[in-house]
């Protein structure tokens, strides 16, 4: 049977796009965020199928369930996204890890904003090879926001890292600098 949660990858791609777009805009930089669009509408039977591989601990359902929920597939809750996202991220899921970070960020809502919580799993996402977590975390460095110092090293090390993985923002980056 095919995966009810393909639609998520997308969007839950597109939210950490967002966090990659926070992280990289300079701080003048006032363009609106785009909001997460799922190709497929997600059934609450699908949903549940989710529910029963992520209770059972399948860390990719656990992602894939905090992503529905995130987008709003069929409901938003952003503290069901949240608790199923933890549930991934703490187990070593590097993308629940930097959905987390995201979600931490505030952006879509404030009372999520948890800046110490957005570094650990941005962190813990950027050591376990995320390409798009470690651009985010070598912006962070490079300004000297997000709670952590002004550390060009630090910030060329990172996206030094994600350049060799292909992502191309961070290849941008160091061409930049």
């Amino acid at each position: 049977m095919p995966s009810p949660a393909k639609p998520f990858h997308a969007a839950a791609l597109f939210a950490l796009a967002l966090l990659a777009g926070c992280a990289g805009r300079e701080p003048d930089s006032a363009a609106p965020a785009p909001q997460p669009q799922v190709e497929q509408p997600v059934t609450r039977t699908e949903q549940d199928q989710l529910r029963q591989q992520a209770q059972r601990g399948d860390l990719d359902s656990q992602f894939q369930l905090g992503s529905s929920y995130f987008v709003g597939q069929p409901e938003k809750n952003l503290k069901q996204a949240e608790y199923w996202w933890k549930q991934a991220a703490d187990k070593g899921h590097a993308m629940a890890a930097v959905s987390l970070a995201y979600l931490y960020t505030g952006r879509d809502a404030p009372e999520f904003a948890n800046q110490q919580g957005m570094l650990k799993y941005l962190n813990q996402s950027a050591a376990a090879g995320n390409p798009m977590a470690q651009h985010v975390l070598g912006n962070l460095y490079r300004r000297g926001e997000g709670g952590v110092p002004r550390d060009p090293d630090q910030a060329q090390r990172l996206y030094q890292s994600a350049c060799q993985q292909r992502y191309e923002p961070s290849c941008a980056a160091l061409g930049g600098q």
